[in-house]
């Protein structure tokens, strides 16, 4: 009797296992390609406006992301940068969901799932948009701060060639210094891991 629990235990352990297996490859798999969405959209911008999106205020909620050192994907730095993108890439500079007139519109088409948004209770309409979010409901991260420091060093080496150096390593705030940096921590919410591993199973584009 006990042999046969003990086998039961075992199937069902192992059957939980491959379920939580499948639902991980699938939401990698669905968030690899909403990464892909958003970078397109993100060219079709550049295209457009001759640079990527980017907050250009004093306290830029794009250029203050550092994939670097920014894990966890629960923090509002994290949800200001998407949904700054989300207000760019849309035209729905307002974030209640409807596009602005005469806003320009990058990101045409997508699935309502990708949006964390507040819903009204009785028509199920958005109402409030709080970021965009991954297919594990994280926000994804969008930074341009690798790009602040190259912009940096380019001016520097306008007014000053001697002095000018160009950021590498753990200089650069994060990895793609000519464009942006866009992520998914792929269900990970680490806050204080800082090796190479922490990266390992992010979805990204660098």
């Amino acid at each position: 009797m006990l042999t046969v629990l003990a086998i039961i235990v075992l199937l069902t352990g192992l059957v939980i296992s491959v379920g939580v297996y499948v639902h991980r490859k699938g939401a990698l798999a669905r968030t690899a390609g909403e990464v892909k969405m958003l970078e397109s959209a993100c060219e079709n911008y550049k295209g457009d406006t001759g640079s990527y999106p980017r907050d250009t205020e004093v306290n830029s909620v794009t250029d203050n992301l550092n994939p670097k050192v920014d894990f966890d994907p629960t923090t509002g730095t994290y949800a200001k940068s998407s949904l700054f993108l989300y207000k760019e890439l849309t035209g729905d500079k307002s974030g209640d969901g409807i596009p602005d007139d005469g806003e320009p519109r990058y990101l045409k088409e997508f699935e309502p799932r990708i949006l964390n948004a507040v819903k009204d209770k009785a028509t199920g309409k958005i109402t409030s948009v709080n970021f965009f979010q991954d297919a594990f409901g994280f926000s994804y991260a969008y930074s341009t701060a690798a790009a602040k420091d190259e912009q940096k060093f380019r001016t520097d080496l306008l007014t000053d060639p001697s002095t000018a150096k160009r950021p590498t390593g753990s200089d650069l705030h994060g990895f793609n210094a000519g464009s942006f940096d866009l992520w998914s921590t792929g269900g990970k919410t680490m806050k204080d891991t800082t090796d190479d591993l922490t990266w390992a199973g992010w979805v990204k584009n660098w």
